[in-house]
């Protein structure tokens, strides 16, 4: 382990020399300086930049989400996970694991419909997302082997309960 070393001031303070610039530029006719070839080099490099950007050369599509069918055959597996998951004993060894697949499941269950604006005024869908958001911020602050305190689990059971009546009328 080395030693700790003591800066000192010194005795005599030293001045520090002006700072000069690096170049200076002298205009005639003949002579093009380069801040007269800045402009046109920018505007040749944003029009580079447009003509060869790969938007221009493949035109982005957005990502759709599925059918209706896949929603509703997707939010149920989310569904099974989260009560399986929540309702699990805390001395199960298997908590963690669960915990793990559950979180992936449900990452990409947000992911795929989280920006799909035809879901967004669905009771079921804001249900399961409120209850998704609830048990991922209690399994990132606590653990995957902490329970869910009791008041928490019932409000995400009910949550559950109201998204899966949402689901099977088609809302």
């Amino acid at each position: 382990m080395a030693s700790p070393t003591l800066i000192t001031p010194t005795s005599k303070p030293t001045q520090l020399s002006p700072i000069k610039p690096k170049f200076t530029t002298t205009t005639t006719t003949t002579t093009i300086t380069a801040a007269a070839c800045q402009p046109r080099r920018r505007e040749f490099l944003s029009l580079a930049t447009v003509i060869l950007s790969p938007a221009c050369l493949f035109p982005v599509t957005p990502a759709l989400a599925g059918t209706d069918e896949d929603y509703v055959k997707e939010t149920e597996e989310v569904i099974t996970k989260v009560r399986n998951t929540i309702n699990m004993d805390k001395n199960d060894p298997n908590v963690a694991n669960a915990v793990a697949e559950l979180r992936e499941t449900s990452n990409s269950w947000v992911a795929k419909y989280r920006r799909e604006k035809s879901l967004l005024g669905r009771l079921s869908f804001r249900d399961i997302y409120s209850a998704i958001n609830a048990v991922s911020g209690h399994y990132i602050s606590f653990g995957p082997t902490a329970p869910i305190p009791a008041k928490r689990k019932a409000r995400i059971l009910e949550e559950m309960d109201t998204a899966e009546k949402a689901l099977l009328r088609g809302r």
